[in-house]
């Protein structure tokens, strides 16, 4: 073997070991969580290492002759480095997938029964025109009660509540507004299935369920607001879900007269 082979091989394998740390944090769905971490080694444990020992080190090593048990322990050292990086790395991958998975899962749960749920209502002209019918008669007769059935459409949102931190702020704020509303629509409906609601003269009773029908409608708003939402995150992330959320705001306040940044 010449004496130039050796350094080829070793450039080879620098040049090896570069590319795979390029795929690494440039390449695949977890590039991102690799980068973060390696950021993270780097500035947290490498750079702080670096400077308490390494700087000193350096400067011993330029007046004195530093023992080759000393150079092994250093090599040793960042080994272990080198290797708690991987597995950090590799963890931290692994908790990431997991809670990607989850908040797949609970997306698309949301997304269902939001979706059974608006399916019920129809349409706002379709909501109109069915209270418009009840209403005409319950005027036309005072004894009248219209038969109200029992509104219970989160069972998918009660059951993650506690852990519903894991969806996004993109979505979030839409899903809970569209439950807190359904369980308002819940608890007026529970209201108007009393014995009370039977005792109240027409006039109270048809106030009481135009705002029911008002409420249903705006539930039908902010239900399809959130599954937009929703399927916008799936198909393209966050930022196709960000750019929904200011189309929206910016609609919103061109029908109101306002920019989108007034107050």
């Amino acid at each position: 073997m010449t004496e130039a082979q050796p350094y080829s091989l070793w450039a080879g394998a620098g040049l090896l070991a570069l590319a795979a740390l390029g795929v690494a944090l440039f390449a695949g769905p977890d590039a991102g969580t690799s980068r973060r971490i390696l950021v993270q080694f780097l500035f947290r444990i490498a750079l702080p290492i670096c400077i308490i020992l390494g700087l000193p080190l350096v400067l011993i090593a330029r007046t004195i002759d530093l023992e080759d048990r000393l150079w092994q322990a250093l090599i040793a050292g960042l080994v272990i480095a080198m290797g708690w990086l991987t597995t950090a790395m590799f963890t931290e991958i692994g908790r990431s997938r997991q809670r990607a998975e989850r908040l797949r899962d609970y997306h698309k749960a949301i997304y269902a029964e939001i979706g059974n749920n608006l399916n019920t209502l129809w349409s706002a002209e379709a909501i109109d025109g069915y209270a418009e019918r009840l209403i005409g008669r319950m005027q036309g007769d005072p004894d009248f009660v219209p038969f109200i059935p029992k509104e219970h459409n989160d069972h998918v949102y009660d059951a993650i509540i506690d852990r519903i931190d894991v969806l996004p702020r993109q979505t979030i704020d839409a899903i809970v507004a569209y439950y807190s509303q359904v369980k308002a629509i819940s608890a007026l409906a529970e209201d108007m299935r009393g014995d009370a609601f039977k005792t109240l003269s027409q006039d109270r009773r048809i106030a009481m369920y135009s705002d029911y029908v008002e409420m249903k409608k705006q539930a039908l708003a902010f239900g399809t607001y959130a599954t937009s939402l929703i399927r916008a995150f799936a198909e393209g992330g966050a930022p196709a879900a960000d750019a929904l959320i200011r189309s929206v705001s910016s609609r919103a306040a061109a029908r109101s007269g306002q920019s989108p940044g007034s107050e």
